[in-house]
């Protein structure tokens, strides 16, 4: 099963959030450029493990349409533990706004919960047919 987490930044300066998040993770991003996600910073924690900061808006068009008062977004993609970088993110970086977490499982379901009251809460459910 895929974990990947969603967060987002309320201002607008990624090279202060890439460096805030190395100083608290004690990881390296690095700088890349794609058609899609246009400039974002990637850390590669494993070969199936990621985090990727991004911009919320690019090419005329939004990542998180329904946050668009957040400009930048965190991507805590197949992380193993993903709610515990979320507390150690939010704990030490507190103008970091969870948004939600999503699980996969290939062909069996998809889930989204959403953040509230320092827990995910079911949100949706999408169970594929056999």
């Amino acid at each position: 099963m895929n974990k990947n987490v969603k967060l987002g930044i309320p201002f607008d300066n990624i090279d202060a959030v890439t460096k805030d998040i190395e100083k608290v993770l004690h990881i390296q991003f690095t700088e890349h450029e794609s058609s899609y996600w246009g400039i974002y910073n990637l850390a590669k924690l494993s070969e199936t493990e990621n985090i990727r900061i991004l911009y919320n808006f690019v090419d005329d068009d939004w990542q998180e349409e329904d946050h668009k008062d957040l400009p930048i977004l965190i991507e805590l993609n197949r992380l193993n533990e993903p709610e515990k970088i979320v507390k150690v993110l939010t704990e030490n970086l507190p103008y970091i706004v969870t948004l939600y977490l999503e699980e996969v499982e290939s062909r069996k379901f998809i889930r989204r919960y959403k953040y509230e009251d320092g827990l995910f809460k079911l949100d949706y459910e999408y169970i594929f047919k056999k």
